[in-house]
């Protein structure tokens, strides 16, 4: 009879690690297929996205760079937003192989608060340093992936600087964290050290391009999904560049835009291996308000993977985004 028990008994253990162990996978699957933008259009000079039209919220200093003109008459300012986003995703989990797997719904909702912290004119550029944070609850609609359901802590500090001819260079440090909501567990953590560039120009009297590159170090922890190895294995050095259009059609922004990242990991298992993401994405906005915006967008996503088996994977989203700001 002991002998019984105790088969059963390492059974279930067997049975419990081999779940946990999917589950660990599946988790750090969907953390390597998150995105992680930090710090929103406010704080990367992006003043000639549809957040900050050209012409709109910019104005010219006396070194001839664009000055935020939201920045109050003592160089400060400070803006806060919602976000809800509902959609569908093909592979929530980031799984390789097929483009559509555990296909969902879901939704995600973001809070977010920063500040320009004054406005200091050098010989040829202005520069604002910036802070903030933001708190993002994501949720998986499907009923048999809410066992994966998360929130992210994000927080950032940069300088940014605006040159008159229309470059902006920016440096800085963020801070992003998932925690489980199932467990209340941290199952990722990272710093992330970057400096970038972007260009915005007028390409005719309604649209405009952005181009944008920058380079940084994820150094990163995922201290409670590891299984072996090392938990800082996920740590990685990105490149990445992205270029963009918006169009101004009537009370309508069309915004195609491609964005391509090359990351190399050095780090337990995945040592030696490089990744390549493309991610192309059309979306439209609508000005309800000043203050209220609504979008509807389409993404698609691959990644290659070198120097570890079967990483490589496809994905695509499509649905809605309500978006409230406000600047002070």
């Amino acid at each position: 009879m002991k002998n019984i028990t105790k088969y059963i008994a390492t059974l279930a253990f067997l049975s419990y690690q081999t779940i946990f162990a999917q589950s660990a996978q599946q988790v750090r699957d969907r953390i390597e297929g998150t995105e992680r933008p930090v710090v929103p259009a406010q704080a990367t000079g992006e003043t000639a996205s549809s957040d900050d039209n050209v012409g709109k919220d910019v104005a010219v200093s006396d070194t001839g760079a664009q000055r935020p003109v939201q920045l109050n008459d003592r160089g400060m300012s400070s803006f806060v937003g919602y976000n809800s986003k509902y959609f569908f995703r093909s592979n929530p989990l980031s799984s390789s192989g097929e483009l559509k797997q555990q296909a969902t719904g879901m939704w995600t909702n973001t809070f977010f608060a920063g500040a320009g912290l004054g406005v200091f004119d050098a010989s040829d550029a202005i520069i604002t340093p910036y802070v903030g944070v933001s708190y993002t609850i994501n949720d998986y609609i499907k009923s048999n992936l809410s066992s994966f359901n998360y929130n992210s802590t994000g927080a950032y500090a940069l300088l940014l600087a605006q040159f008159g001819n229309g470059w902006s260079v920016r440096g800085g440090v963020s801070y992003s964290m998932d925690r489980s909501s199932e467990n209340d567990t941290e199952d990722y953590m990272e710093i992330y050290p970057n400096v970038g560039v972007l260009k915005s120009f007028a390409v005719n009297e309604s649209t405009t391009a952005i181009f944008d590159a920058s380079i940084g170090s994820h150094q990163a922890n995922t201290e409670t999904i590891t299984t072996d190895g090392h938990e800082d294995e996920l740590s990685n050095i990105e490149y990445s560049a992205s270029y963009a259009l918006n169009y101004e059609l009537m009370s309508f922004t069309i915004i195609p835009k491609y964005k391509i990242s090359y990351k190399v990991f050095d780090e337990g298992i995945n040592k030696n291996r490089d990744d390549m993401i493309h991610d192309i994405n059309f979306k439209i906005e609508y000005p309800v308000s000043d203050s209220l915006k609504i979008s509807t967008f389409y993404d698609y996503s691959t990644r290659n993977t070198e120097g570890i088996a079967d990483h490589d994977f496809k994905s695509y989203d499509y649905g809605i985004i309500l978006g409230l700001n406000a600047r002070f």
